[in-house]
């Protein structure tokens, strides 16, 4: 297939013009493009004197990213074949990168031999596979590697990242969005950098690359094709969350600042390690509606910060215990009954669903926070386990698409929070926390799963169980239920998308990477 070679360059005037003469040999490369990313040392000349067809000059260092870019804009192929520029003649050898390209690889990576005595302490290529498992759930070999052969659509599709962080960019993107990623095993041969103060400074900066896109990619604040405005913005709104849900707390409900300040910080602390725990060490990552990988137990969070926080709380001894028990309850409980019909319809024919028995788990654990409630008082216990329960199976119907839960969550808390200002002592910690969430789950790169929904749904049913009357807490469980039955015959998206003002509200905020179209996934292979 015609490729166009890009080759991003600083200071490499002692190696480009070999590494232009190796690649002009591979049979397949009809365009080769050098992009100087502000070297000042004659790089862009030696270039054109080897014979470059087009050799793009910046007048300062940019980073490795942006030449990428740079040069991927101005190539002409459908094919793109990225190699560093002091591979020197070993160049040459790139030939099975382009021969693995198309069929079911949407990327090919070169994996180059292991030199003894190169590289650092293994810091950079550490976090850069460690950011690969956690966004994507692969381990590469080769995370760092710049010798990749991929289709120009996918480029522009996905965008680049910036800097050093451009290659686990490029593998986190494209195993997100679901496409094979080969690797191959190239005799290609770097310059070497040594143990040496440069070399270790060199590697300061890829880990400083790499650590900067972990962080707004897995807090869900930016990825490559977000623009620096809109990732600007979204961390605004993230602490505007943060600060305005603190100011609300310190003005209608002071003595529970605390719990919510120390939720919110830790909320930010333990989001990345309680990715590790569910998608990584648990294994606990699934696909979502655009065939998306992604972690599937980010809800995790919740029982995290949740629990610490109740026990910061001036909640009274009562709200407290039931509060701990809904929390640990549904956090453990895990995967809630969506379906309830199927599984009641096989109650009756005796036999026993593992859905029936979650379902009656959730009820279990209502009741028991309902009888901490009402001591000896059964109508009111009942009462409050159908609230509680209905509410969690609430919030876990909406978690179909990113952020409809947390929205749910959020609706159910201000009608609790709008009743009774005390149900920020119980409800202000989940809601600092799901600040915290919400980037990442809207951007659809995360999702809360059913520990999560639970979780949030479960507390909402409780507040609202704290400061409702016994007629009103019925009148929102009649409301629950007719909504559950509406969701057991007809699809909950199908009504959202019918309904304009419903259909606004659920994609509000909501912006994630598009599908990659049908023509870009045919040249992915």
């Amino acid at each position: 297939m015609p490729t166009s070679a890009i080759i991003p360059a600083y200071r490499a005037a002692d190696t480009i013009a070999q590494t232009v003469r190796a690649v002009r040999s591979l049979p397949d490369v009809v365009e080769i493009v050098v992009v100087d990313d502000g070297s000042g040392d004659g790089t862009a000349e030696a270039a054109r004197a080897a014979g470059a067809d087009e050799v793009i000059l910046f007048s300062a260092n940019e980073g490795k990213g942006a030449a990428l870019r740079r040069g991927a804009a101005a190539a002409s192929a459908d094919q793109l074949l990225f190699l560093d520029a002091d591979l020197g003649s070993s160049a040459a050898h790139a030939g099975p990168l382009l021969a693995a390209a198309g069929g079911d690889a949407a990327m090919v990576v070169g994996v180059l031999p292991a030199r003894p005595g190169s590289g650092g302490l293994g810091l950079a290529k550490g976090l850069a596979r460690a950011t690969i498992r956690l966004l994507a759930g692969i381990d590469p070999a080769a995370p760092m590697s710049g010798q990749r052969a991929l289709p120009a659509s996918l480029v522009e599709h996905i965008g680049l990242a910036p800097r050093f962080a451009v290659e686990v960019g490029l593998t986190a993107e494209a195993a997100h969005l679901g496409l094979t990623i080969r690797e191959v095993q190239v005799p290609l041969e770097h310059a070497p950098t040594g143990r040496t103060v440069s070399g270790f400074a060199h590697r300061a900066r890829q880990f400083q690359d790499i650590l900067g896109f972990l962080l707004l990619t897995g807090y869900g604040l930016g990825w490559p094709a977000l623009s620096a405005a809109a990732t600007a913005t979204r961390i605004a709104l993230l602490l505007t969350a943060v600060v305005g849900l603190l100011a609300l707390t310190t003005a209608a409900a002071p003595s529970a600042t605390p719990a919510v300040g120390a939720a919110a910080a830790g909320g930010i602390v333990l989001w990345l390690p309680c990715l590790w725990v569910t998608s990584v060490w648990l294994g606990l990552r699934k696909t979502n509606y655009l065939g998306r990988s992604m972690p599937a137990a980010a809800g995790l969070l919740f029982v995290a910060v949740g629990l610490p926080a109740l026990l910061l709380s001036s909640l009274e001894p009562p709200a407290l215990r039931a509060g701990l028990i809904v929390v640990g309850a549904f956090g453990a409980r895990g995967r809630q009954a969506r379906g309830l019909r199927g599984h009641l319809s096989a109650l009756a024919r005796g036999r026993l669903t593992t859905g029936t028995v979650k379902a009656l788990g959730g009820l279990a654990a209502g009741a028991w926070a309902g009888a901490v409630l009402h001591p000896g008082q059964p109508g009111l216990i009942a009462l409050d386990a159908l609230l509680i329960a209905l509410c969690a199976n609430f919030v876990n119907l909406l978690d179909l698409r990113p952020g409809r839960a947390l929205k749910g969550f959020a609706l159910l808390a201000v009608i609790a929070v709008a009743v009774s200002v005390d149900s920020l002592h119980l409800l202000g910690p989940l809601l600092a926390a799901a600040a915290v969430a919400a980037p990442s789950d809207l951007a659809g790169r995360t999702m809360m799963g059913d520990v999560g929904s639970n979780v949030l749904g479960g507390t909402a049913g409780l507040a609202l169980a704290l400061c409702l009357g016994p007629t009103y807490r019925l009148v929102a469980v009649v409301i629950l239920a007719i909504i559950h039955l509406a969701c057991e015959r007809y699809s909950l998206s199908d009504i959202i998308e019918r309904r304009p003002t419903l259909r606004a509200l659920d994609q509000l905020g909501a912006e994630h990477l598009p599908p990659l179209p049908e023509s870009g996934k045919e040249a992915a292979g």
